[in-house]
């Protein structure tokens, strides 16, 4: 089942690479440019097959594809008599609309996988959270004890094993033991007032959290709830539910891209401490590999079933995050080609209002260091966090 649940995450990567470059592909010839190679990877060539002026193929190397589109620089020789289907002859909306179609096609895919992912496969409901133990010191493991110098836990003689906490200073807990946690470690200064349910009968309680590894506890242990459930949301909940799940993965999205420095620097300073799927550790970041490792995993733990709906919903987020690194306003990526066109299009309208003839195109041969620079840079940090996900992969969340 591992080798499968790796194989169906290759192959719907695979799959989301030829629907970017069929987003350039289909605008491009959409609006006249002429696109004479549509390969999938890179390297030496496998097979291909020449249909009307474009040849179609597949590379030795997996690890993306492209469009050749005529004239897509001014470095670039065109015959005279394909310059007017050259991508650099098009006006700027155009050229705008081939270039940002790759990504739109990666936030296509997502929006319809998360689709997928909740229409087809039941959702936990979880409701309260419930207390399955007290420590007699705050620990970050279940299996830590006092005698390594942590705190007295706040909640002994407080809270009691099975007590179900149905609210954090008046807020609610109705998604079980992460909203719980949540809402403590990231409560303001002071105590906390508990809403809890025991024996029956509701009351509240308050306890003055200490803070350990920046995050402020109480010293519990915390199991899901008697009310959670498993429920299907229909597909005009997971019509909607799929939007949520686009922004709520954006903003993943990001905050993956800014812990890319830390966990580069952790890999860099043989920093090997345990790398988790939820981000702590900052193994947030991964590679493709650490990814195909989280899809064999899924299929081994849950089966055929489980493992397809994890393997949807990494597809989704894979995509969604590729979509929008792509979108950098940095040479080689199609974001940078963007920022170049909206730089032309502001520094032509300054010269017509000042009735002066448009400047033409950048010199792109003066931002080749630049490029270099950029492609280096990107290349050695997936290869470091490549090799991260080799020595050191990301410890298995389906355990």
């Amino acid at each position: 089942m591992m080798a499968l649940g790796v194989l169906a995450f290759v192959v719907a990567l695979l799959t989301s690479v030829m629907l970017h470059e069929a987003g350039h592909f289909v605008t491009a010839r959409m609006f006249g440019m002429k696109a004479t190679q549509f390969f999938v990877g890179f390297g030496p060539t496998l097979w291909s097959r020449q249909r009307g002026e474009t040849e179609y193929g597949v590379k030795a190397i997996p690890a993306g594809g492209f469009v050749k589109i005529i004239g897509m620089t001014p470095l670039e020789d065109v015959a005279p008599e394909d310059k007017p289907r050259a991508f650099i002859s098009k006006g700027g909306w155009q050229r705008f609309v081939v270039l940002v179609a790759g990504s739109t096609m990666h936030f296509i895919i997502a929006l319809v996988l998360f689709f997928i992912y909740l229409a087809a496969w039941p959702s936990q409901i979880h409701g309260p959270a419930a207390v399955s133990g007290v420590q007699d010191c705050v620990t970050t493991t279940e299996a830590g004890s006092c005698a390594d110098g942590a705190p007295a836990s706040p909640a002994k003689g407080v809270l009691q094993k099975d007590d179900v906490i149905l609210a954090v200073d008046g807020k609610q807990v109705t998604k079980g033991r992460d909203q719980l946690i949540s809402l403590v470690s990231q409560s303001p200064a002071g105590p906390i007032t508990f809403t809890i349910e025991r024996s029956g009968q509701t009351r509240q309680v308050t306890i003055n959290p200490v803070t350990v590894d920046g995050a402020r506890r109480v010293g519990i242990l915390v199991g899901q709830a008697p009310s959670t459930k498993t429920v299907g949301i229909g597909v005009a909940g997971a019509f909607t539910g799929s939007f949520r799940l686009f922004g709520q993965t954006t903003t993943g999205s990001f905050k993956a891209l800014g812990a890319v420095p830390h966990e580069i620097s952790r890999i860099i300073s043989g920093d090997q401490g345990k790398r988790t799927a939820d981000g702590n550790g900052g193994a947030q970041v991964t590679s493709v590999v650490g990814v195909a490792q989280l899809s064999g995993e899924a299929f081994q733990a849950g089966g055929f079933s489980g493992g397809l709906a994890t393997v949807v919903g990494l597809t989704a987020a894979v995509n969604l995050f590729v979509g929008i690194f792509n979108l950098f306003p940095l040479l080689p990526l199609d974001g940078g080609h963007v920022a170049i066109l909206a730089y032309e299009k502001a520094r032509d309208r300054v010269r017509r209002r000042r009735k002066l003839p448009a400047a033409g195109p950048v010199d792109l041969a003066k931002l080749m260091p630049v490029t270099y620079g950029a492609l280096a840079l990107i290349v050695g940090m997936s290869m470091i966090v490549l090799y991260a996900d080799v020595v050191n992969p990301v410890a298995n969340p389906f355990q």
